[in-house]
């Protein structure tokens, strides 16, 4: 869970895993989306470009000490929307801000947590009973389907050998009498 001091988060990345973005993407994928989930007040904008030799860059804005609490109405900048051509560059901060930006590259998806949550002070949500439960019964879903799915291969092999054995007896048996 993030603390009312942040404001929004800006990641900035290439479409491609070339040249220590990797991290970066996963990052996005996993990480954020999650953080998402817990945060919906939080703009979250991500912008993806084709220039692998950009370094990815996450930018984490902060409410300064002095600003007012937040009333609901934001700013045209924290209503950016994610782009994947390049069109939603981080913008510098405004009058009552302050950032901090992360250096993704070559970092593993879980390093860049471990930066973002010590930079942002943010507490760790506990996985809960139930989650633990939904995660089991997945988890021997999973398990079953991949024996069921099994199963119905041996099954299909085997009528398909059978069927094949019946064509050749059948032909043996057109040709013998002709």
């Amino acid at each position: 869970m993030l603390p009312p001091e942040v404001k929004r988060i800006h990641l900035d990345f290439a479409l491609s895993m070339y040249e220590g973005h990797m991290g970066a993407r996963k990052f996005w994928k996993e990480c954020l989306t999650r953080l998402k989930y817990h945060n919906p007040g939080i703009p979250m904008i991500v912008n993806r470009h084709d220039h692998n030799e950009s370094p990815p860059i996450m930018t984490i804005y902060f409410r300064s000490p002095t600003a007012k609490p937040v009333d609901g109405s934001e700013s045209l900048s924290d209503q950016l929307s994610s782009s994947r051509q390049n069109l939603a560059k981080a913008l510098p901060p405004g009058k009552d801000e302050t950032t901090v930006k992360i250096d993704m590259k070559g970092k593993h998806s879980d390093e860049i947590l471990e930066l973002f949550l010590a930079e942002t002070k943010a507490t760790t949500i506990p996985i809960s009973d139930n989650d633990v439960e939904e995660m089991k019964a997945l988890e021997t879903m999973k398990r079953r389907t991949a024996a069921d799915r099994e199963r119905w291969k041996l099954q299909k092999e085997l009528k398909d050998k059978e069927e094949a054995l019946l064509k050749k007896a059948t032909d043996v048996i057109s040709s013998a009498a002709e």
